[in-house]
């Protein structure tokens, strides 16, 4: 059964730590959410986690990369839609274990498309500004002035789709979420090679 409301603390379980820690100003909405976790255990062992789970999961595919520490993770094609997010992490060495940056995205193909959008929208606006501003030094009727505005909506509906897709898929980001944090579950309760275990 999966959650159809995303966390709404920026704080996971023990270790995890949001985009917005309680002691730092919010810097307001992100296109991409990200957020790091902080562990004792080597980056193999954290990748291994995150591998074992992944092959034990029947609604997470994922992709678990030793060389580099790079991971991505889907829901499984079946509930895959426009709007389903992909979740990147990255576990790298850290003092005293490994820490896994981990961001949240659209399907690359999706986010390609939305880049390019608005891309097209920032240039359509500068150069229909610039044309009509020509116009009018020269006497001419500023046509392109009157085109800027559909420009800079186009540019405004491109970027708000980024935040539409994002609260389509919230709960989707939330089981992703929650399957990385129960992944490296088992981590947080075992010591680190060489520290006394407690109980």
């Amino acid at each position: 059964m999966t959650s159809e409301k995303p966390t709404s603390d920026s704080r996971g379980p023990s270790g995890a730590t949001g985009p917005n820690p309680p002691s730092a100003p919010s810097p307001g909405p992100r296109p991409r959410p990200r957020f790091d976790i902080q562990l004792a255990q080597a980056p193999a062992a954290v990748l291994g986690a995150i591998r074992e789970a992944v092959e034990g999961c029947p609604k997470v595919q994922g992709l678990v990369l030793d060389d580099g520490g790079k991971v991505e993770l889907t829901l499984v094609q079946e509930r895959v839609r426009i709007w389903s997010p992909q979740l990147s992490a990255l576990v790298t060495s850290a003092e005293g274990g490994s820490l896994v940056k981990a961001r949240f995205g659209p399907h690359p193909h999706v986010w390609g498309l939305f880049l390019a959008g608005y891309a097209t929208g920032i240039m359509l606006s500068c150069a229909t500004l610039l044309l009509g501003t020509v116009q009018l030094l020269l006497d001419m009727t500023p046509w392109a002035l009157w085109l800027t505005p559909a420009a800079l909506l186009l540019t405004g509906l491109t970027y708000g789709a980024a935040y539409v897709g994002q609260g389509l898929g919230a709960g989707q980001m939330h089981d992703l979420r929650n399957f990385l944090d129960g992944a490296l579950e088992p981590l947080r309760d075992r010591a680190a090679p060489g520290e006394p275990s407690v109980g």
